[in-house]
């Protein structure tokens, strides 16, 4: 199952002094519902998701949880709208193979929500993306994209071969950071600081990257390389602490300020710019083990996901703040993130069908206002990944089959490779 992350108001006491009283946070009770699931107390399990529902209503994962809650309680109905909710927002799943649905398998609020989600798996939505460039070299498990405007190169990374390609303004594609380099772990999210000419990425070790050793620590650090010439200029490793960091993303702000990710913790890290070592920038319950990160043009804000949600930071203060979100909009599952004309754009590998979106946020960017799905279902997507803005477009990895590595019962067949597939969508603005 899927515990979605839910953050709540506080209580007052009703006092002649009141005192604040917070909620539990929806980590408390995910694992409260996990603990009633697993002694086989459904009543608690489904008021628990009950409650986090009303919270955070467009949830598809917290909505899956609750429908199960319903079917494992007898509230047939309850469960087929549930279902049929999270149809409405084009998430599937695969109904079939969950036993907690078996007491409603044969309704028939159950057969249309399957068949919904069957549908779901072949439409097709498109915002007119065409491939913007393919690196002939199969089995990459390419990652992260980004962009030089001084060169007006692309920069492509393999998690699996360990090495960042270079793809040149006449599309011709070269290994431009060699395999291992200076130590490179995974290539992961990488970004271009095109003032000071740092080609950054970031790093760390995966069961599907070569020359993997079984149980191997995450070894996370931020590697920077010239830009130019592709030279190792140094490896940072964030600070010992008990729970080790885990780096597959980063961001670079105007003022050269890098951010990185923490995919297994709820912090993000940066190097300040022209810094010699990394600090935790956020340390949170708030987040889930954070994903993409946008700093806005005027580096005052840094927007970031995790797979429950999106959150607007301000840089100077550090408060974060959860966006507020439309019942109708499903921001689950978000990896890539990026800011461009006042919108975030992001790639939703968390939830299936994978998607593309524009996030249509309020003027002053603390509330979403809506959202659109502009690539659902293209025929390259296996599991898109990172993206970037570049000339008023936005070029998306499309095909990292990054899970197909990593299954180990099912690992991928030499013919399932592919070639790495880079896609071109035009930005759509939103209206104003």
């Amino acid at each position: 199952m899927h515990l979605a992350l839910i953050f709540g108001a506080a209580l007052a006491l009703a006092t002649p002094a009141p005192t604040p009283v917070p909620q539990k946070s929806s980590a408390e009770l995910a694992r409260e519902a996990r603990a009633a699931y697993d002694k086989g107390d459904k009543a608690t399990f489904l008021a628990i998701y009950e409650e986090i529902a009303r919270r955070r209503p467009g949830d598809v994962y917290v909505l899956y949880n609750l429908a199960c809650g319903q079917a494992l309680t007898g509230k047939t109905a309850d469960a087929e709208r549930t279902l049929l909710r999270i149809a409405e927002l084009r998430a599937v799943s695969d109904l079939d193979a969950d036993t907690d649905f078996d007491s409603i398998r044969k309704s028939e609020g159950y057969k249309e929500a399957a068949a919904k989600m069957k549908a779901l798996r072949t439409e097709r939505i498109s915002s007119g993306a065409v491939v913007a460039f393919t690196i002939p070299e199969k089995g990459l498990v390419p990652e992260g994209v980004a962009y030089d405007p001084v060169t007006k190169s692309f920069f492509v990374s393999s998690i699996r071969k360990r090495k960042v390609f270079r793809v040149d303004a006449s599309g011709k594609a070269s290994v431009f950071v060699a395999p291992r380099e200076g130590g490179l772990r995974t290539a992961a999210g990488i970004a271009v600081d095109p003032k000071r000419r740092s080609l950054w990425v970031a790093s760390e070790a995966m069961p599907h990257m070569e020359g993997y050793v079984k149980d191997e620590p995450l070894q996370a650090a931020l590697f920077e390389f010239d830009a130019d010439t592709g030279k190792f200029r140094r490896e940072i490793r964030p600070p010992a602490t008990e729970k080790p960091a885990g780096f597959d993303d980063l961001a670079v702000a105007v003022d050269g300020r890098v951010y990185l990710n923490d995919g297994v913790n709820g912090r993000v890290w940066t190097l300040a710019p022209g810094g010699k070592a990394l600090e935790i920038f956020l340390d949170t319950d708030l987040f889930r083990g954070t994903q993409g990160l946008a700093p806005t043009p005027d580096a005052r804000t840094l927007y970031v996901s995790d797979y429950s949600g999106l959150y607007r930071v301000d840089v100077a203060s550090k408060k974060i703040t959860r966006l507020a979100v439309p019942p109708d909009v499903a921001l689950n599952g978000v990896d890539g993130l990026v800011w461009a004309g006042g919108s975030l754009y992001a790639v939703q590998n968390g939830v299936e069908p994978n998607r593309v979106i524009r996030v249509d946020l309020s003027a002053d960017g603390a509330t979403v206002t809506g959202a659109k799905i502009l690539e659902m279902n293209h025929p390259a997507f296996d599991e898109p990944t990172l993206a970037v803005v570049a000339d008023g477009a936005l070029y998306v990895t499309a095909n990292s089959q990054g899970g197909k590595f990593q299954n180990e019962k099912k690992p991928i067949a030499p013919e399932e490779m592919q070639d790495a597939v880079i896609l071109k969508l035009p930005l759509a603005p939103a209206p104003r």
